[in-house]
């Protein structure tokens, strides 16, 4: 895993803490959120990172991009 993918992860990881609780999250905010935080680019990759990290936490994403 390349040290950009573990920033990626990293932060993600933030955002969905700081949103504990939450039934659904935004994926225009979190993604905008995430892109400003990293600096990395938007790609479907990042995209599923936040899917399959929220899922496993029980969380929904609002595909509102």
């Amino acid at each position: 895993m390349s040290d950009q993918d573990e920033l990626i992860r990293a932060a993600i990881g933030r955002l969905l803490a700081e949103k504990t609780g939450a039934a659904v999250i935004s994926m225009k905010e979190s993604i905008t959120e995430l892109l400003t935080l990293t600096g990395a680019a938007l790609d479907e990759r990042l995209q599923d990172l936040l899917l399959e990290m929220a899922e496993v936490r029980g969380m929904m994403v609002a595909l509102d991009i």
